[in-house]
């Protein structure tokens, strides 16, 4: 007899509770240091909440059309040539309603069954767990110890069947930067394959010792996606962009008309109005970047990466793994996710260090604490 009531067959290996077990905590949890979820410091500047309250009072709250208003996506063809180097039309830019909506619907756009993607091992859990959905198939690159592209794994992965190789500069969660010059040999391995590179690069404005670099400035078959939730401080606006070869773009757009319609229009003004001044500072993050990094190298931690982005990627101590050490935290009323959410490594623990500074500070105690408990 058919259960209607259960789950499609898709969703056998999607798996979405460690975030909702973190959602869960955080209620049941009185005052939490919550340094799990990846927010920016600070909320939404004000320049840019009034211009979301300017553009409902303007009543520019109907429907806009599927790739967004034009005076947005120009601007972005703007900010990409730029700060990006990356040379691309207004109609080769189509805005999202969050960077994670945009990745599905750039899967079912373009993949077809039994297609490869390929992603670097720790990564955004999207990445990977969006792949069943549109039927294709998922190749796992380690980067540990280091977490830097392994070029040996990397060829040695590509088949006839590889269609993407998704990477993502300033990391998320190892906090990684790929330097130019690995960039620019993925490049070539690619253009050698006739490969798709996505490049997510939603913590550009996160670099804190040398300059961001983008691959789609040199490799054309790129998809270069980003967003206004890091650099802005507006995660719940939900809004991204994709930029990148015409075709592909096209049919983002023909999948985006039925599944999306358009993304807020509200949200887009304020975008707009976003791009016409500087990010948020960075001096504050560099404060306690290296105060995550001394005080956890001092603590006895081997830190790799977190050299961008707002989060350090660490080794559970004295043979844990990753869960014993969160689970840990959380009895301290600490917050910190697990590294199986990013990796099929169970050992790695993710710190975001997007919060308060205060917050940081108590947290690294309490990390101390329970390190020196597990001895």
């Amino acid at each position: 007899m058919y259960n209607i009531h259960r789950a499609s067959k898709r969703l056998k290996d999607f798996d979405s509770s460690i975030f909702q077990d973190i959602f869960r905590k955080q209620q049941t949890l009185t005052n939490p240091i919550d340094l799990s979820i990846g927010l920016p410091e600070g909320s939404t500047p004000q320049y840019i909440k009034d211009a979301g309250i300017r553009a409902i009072q303007e009543n520019h709250t109907t429907y806009t059309s599927a790739n967004g208003i034009s005076q947005l996506r120009k601007a972005i063809t703007e900010k990409l040539l730029h700060n990006n180097k990356v040379s691309v039309s207004e109609e080769d830019v189509t805005i999202v309603p969050g960077l994670t909506t945009g990745l599905l619907l750039t899967y079912l756009a373009i993949l077809d069954p039994g297609d490869e993607v390929m992603i670097m091992d720790p990564s955004y859990p999207s990445y990977h767990y969006l792949v069943p959905l549109a039927e294709a198939t998922l190749k796992r690159v380690g980067t540990l110890p280091n977490f830097q592209l392994n070029f040996p794994a990397i060829e040695s992965n590509i088949s006839q069947k590889t269609r993407i190789i998704i990477i993502n500069s300033p990391n998320n969660p190892t906090g990684a930067i790929y330097p130019k010059e690995d960039l620019i040999t993925l490049a070539k391995t690619a253009a050698k394959h006739d490969i798709l590179i996505i490049s997510d690069e939603m913590y550009e404005s996160f670099v804190y010792e040398k300059e961001h670099f983008s691959i789609g400035s040199i490799y054309p078959n790129t998809l270069t996606m980003n967003g206004f939730s890091k650099a802005y401080a507006m995660t719940g606006w939900r809004l991204g962009y994709i930029a990148g070869p015409t075709e592909i773009i096209k049919a983002i757009n023909q999948l985006q008309q039925y599944a999306v319609f358009s993304s807020s229009s509200i949200a887009q003004y304020a975008a707009l109005e976003a791009l016409k001044q500087p990010t948020q500072s960075r001096e504050s993050y560099i404060k306690k970047r290296s105060l995550v990094i001394n005080h956890l190298s001092e603590a006895g931690y081997d830190i790799q990466g977190s050299t961008g982005a707002y989060y350090t990627f660490f080794k559970a101590p004295h043979g844990q793994t990753d869960i014993e050490f969160v689970n840990k935290a959380a009895d301290h009323n600490l917050l910190l996710l697990p590294g199986c959410a990013f990796s099929e490594e169970e050992a790695y623990v993710r710190l975001s260090y997007g919060g308060t500074i205060d917050d940081v500070q108590k947290g690294l105690d309490i990390i101390t604490e329970i390190t020196k408990q597990a001895k």
